[in-house]
């Protein structure tokens, strides 16, 4: 079986790629898809052509210095010990509360085949995924939202942009 030759990876890509997947997305802005889930929101950045993006925005929000200092400990341990995701703080506009964003990168200069595509896409949502879920085992009181089986989203303010 002959391997797919790698071809630019943009939105429209990723739309058929989610498509395929049955994954509720929608637009976020030109070159970006939006994912939401019961914890997070996953962005699908195809903006810069030579590096795609999957980084999501955990729903976990440090209200109190208490708080804060947890969440810088859980980043700095994801980042030490894991291959991936990366994990940062993500100030909120109000300059007062912090959620967490973990991202994963491929570069895509040269485009990505369609089973690098799938491996990407498995391998960075399970990375996420899992760092997500063994912060909610460390950090039960920032657990705020119903449980995986309720769509529904409270309003949380949000994320000052990240460059």
């Amino acid at each position: 079986m002959a391997a797919s030759a790698p071809a630019p990876v943009d939105i429209e890509r990723l739309r058929q790629m989610l498509s395929g997947r049955n994954v509720e997305f929608g637009e976020y802005e030109q070159s970006a898809l939006a994912c939401p889930t019961h914890n997070a929101v996953y962005l699908w950045d195809a903006t810069n052509p030579k590096v795609l993006q999957l980084r999501a925005q955990w729903r976990g929000v440090a209200t109190n210095e208490d708080q804060y200092c947890q969440l810088v400990e859980q980043i700095a341990l994801c980042n030490s010990v894991r291959t991936g995701p990366k994990a940062y703080l993500a100030p909120f506009e109000d300059g007062q509360n912090y959620g967490l964003i973990a991202e994963c990168n491929i570069i895509a200069t040269s485009g990505l085949t369609e089973k690098q595509l799938n491996v990407f896409f498995e391998t960075s949502m399970s990375m996420i995924m899992g760092f997500f879920a063994d912060l909610e085992v460390e950090l039960p009181s920032f657990v705020t939202w119903p449980d995986e089986n309720s769509s529904s989203f409270p309003e949380n303010p949000q994320a000052g942009d990240h460059a």
